[in-house]
């Protein structure tokens, strides 16, 4: 009898949501963390529609409503901060997954009230115990850790192991994964400062393409704002981190007298993703799979990708007594998504050095140019646990299944996200009936059906768009489309393919 059913290493936001959502299927789990207190200072600050999303899995999205902007959009400009090449305007957008595309939050304050959530849950908490090493025997793993207070060893054993523990990632080293290395690797200095009065600065991200000194500026959640500068490879680093040297940096947007330097920090933006994201019954997610430079700003949400991918797999594997045939899915989709946000990220810092070279705009690479601002677009999933194995545009397989929203005065009144449940779900906009063997299935691995009604329908563009007249769609928990009827395709194919898949 293992002491845990899931053990997951580092608290960060990767780990927290891994964690809380691992509760929410009653899985039995152990997050442990090196550090004793939450860190003060704002690292990430970009939370985009589907992170809204994924945190409404776990009831955590009203942290993040009441401590974060909206993003009016991102323009790549020069030296002068004038739009070069043209600008995304983001202002007042709702995407399917019914939230704003990008808003910037403060994280000292989400993760504070994120982890009051983790203490109120089920998951045993270990604070102060740093990850040594794991073992793994018969398909159960023994982990061991230091207790950093008086240097006592401490073991638990569990069925599955996370490694969310940062880039540096002593799971990653055990399990001896090596890294592919994309090649984008610069020093920046990464500067969060505190307005003492009021707010004089647009609400876009700006990509300053200036060849003097490559920079971006970061709206953040008031009254905060943040700057990145390039150093370049013949510069002390050290000196950027002096008061004077920031002032002179961000003397072009603020005065010394205007702001409070809160943070400041000198990175060396990587663009790395790990070969696997899997050993065993061991994994990794969040930086400890990949760290890409943050010009995307979809380095958290990555993690969160990687944690609601894997956790819902985990816990029906568990509930279910399944094999590792579900399990093999989280690497064949995450690897190659991961990979597009680590490879487009540097593609913007690329296309920053591209504008700043040129002594036209209009002579940089138009595929430089279309991979630069097509970064902003993340691609659907190709391969996986889909029918037939394939992401398929016809049925939407592969695609994120829209929110149902109701709509008051010609404003989002509720996101019925919840409607859906936590496991798959057939969804339809008229009544359908399933054989007696299907039913037996679906009703072991909890899945719901649901007709939506016209009152979700009728004002929302992107459902309309998916809802084709008897048209059932099967989706997985973590609201990506396993596939749809068609005139080939019965509602039985469907379970029957997610059946054989499962290994049920």
């Amino acid at each position: 009898m293992n002491d845990f059913d899931v053990v997951i290493v580092g608290l960060g936001p990767s780990g927290s949501m891994a964690a809380l959502l691992l509760d929410s299927y009653g899985i039995k789990v152990l997050a442990v963390d090196k550090e004793k207190d939450i860190y003060p200072l704002p690292r990430a600050v970009t939370i985009s529609d589907q992170g809204f999303r994924m945190s409404q899995l776990v009831g955590i999205e009203d942290i993040y409503l009441q401590n974060s902007t909206e993003l009016g959009g991102a323009a790549f400009v020069n030296k002068d901060l004038e739009v070069i090449g043209g600008s995304i305007d983001l202002k007042g957008l709702i995407s399917a997954n019914g939230w704003p595309p990008v808003s910037l939050f403060h994280q000292p304050y989400t993760d504070i009230a994120i982890r009051q959530k983790l203490h109120t849950s089920n998951v045993k908490i270990l604070l102060e115990h740093e990850f040594v090493c794991l073992s793994d025997e018969d398909e159960n793993i023994r982990g061991k850790f230091l207790n950093s207070k008086d240097n006592i060893e401490i073991e638990f054993s569990c069925k599955y192991l996370i490694g969310a523990d940062g880039g540096s990632s002593n799971v990653r080293k055990q399990l001896e994964i090596s890294q592919l290395d994309l090649e984008y690797n610069r020093d920046w200095i990464v500067i969060d400062v505190e307005l003492n009065g009021e707010n004089r600065l647009g609400d876009k991200a700006l990509q300053v393409c200036d060849k003097g000194r490559l920079a971006t500026f970061i709206p953040s959640h008031l009254p905060f704002r943040r700057w990145e500068f390039l150093i370049h490879e013949n510069e002390d680093k050290h000196t950027f981190l002096k008061d004077e040297k920031i002032q002179e940096l961000i003397s072009k947007w603020l005065k010394p007298d205007e702001y409070k330097i809160i943070r400041k920090a000198v990175y060396q933006f990587h663009s790395v993703v790990a070969k696997n994201f899997r050993k065993g019954n061991a994994f990794i997610i969040g930086d400890a799979a990949h760290q890409a430079p943050p010009f995307m700003g979809e380095g958290m949400m990555s993690g969160y990708r990687d944690a609601v991918n894997l956790c819902w797999k985990i816990a029906l594997s568990i509930k279910n007594k399944l094999d590792t045939k579900l399990l093999d899915s989280f690497e064949v989709e995450r690897i190659p998504h991961s990979k597009f946000v680590v490879e487009n990220s540097a593609g913007i810092g690329e296309l920053m050095e591209a504008y700043a070279e040129a002594k036209d705009p209009k002579e940089v690479s138009k595929d430089l140019v279309q991979k630069g601002y097509g970064s902003f677009i993340l691609p659907n999933l190709t391969k996986g646990l889909f029918f037939g194995g394939t992401a398929d545009a016809s049925m939407h397989a592969g695609e994120i299944f829209p929110q149902p929203l109701l709509f008051k005065n010609n404003k989002i009144d509720k996101r019925m996200d919840k409607i859906f449940g936590k496991s798959f779900s057939l969804i339809s906009d008229s009544t359908f009936t399933v054989d007696k063997e299907t039913l037996n299935f679906l009703e072991q691995i909890d899945c719901k059906s649901i007709v939506l009604s016209e009152d979700y329908i009728n004002d929302n563009s992107w459902l309309r768009s998916f809802l084709q007249t008897g048209v059932i769609y099967l989706v997985r928990p973590d609201r990506y489309v396993f596939g749809a009827t068609n005139s080939e395709v019965s509602i039985q194919h469907l379970v029957e393919e997610l059946r054989l898949r499962m290994n049920l």
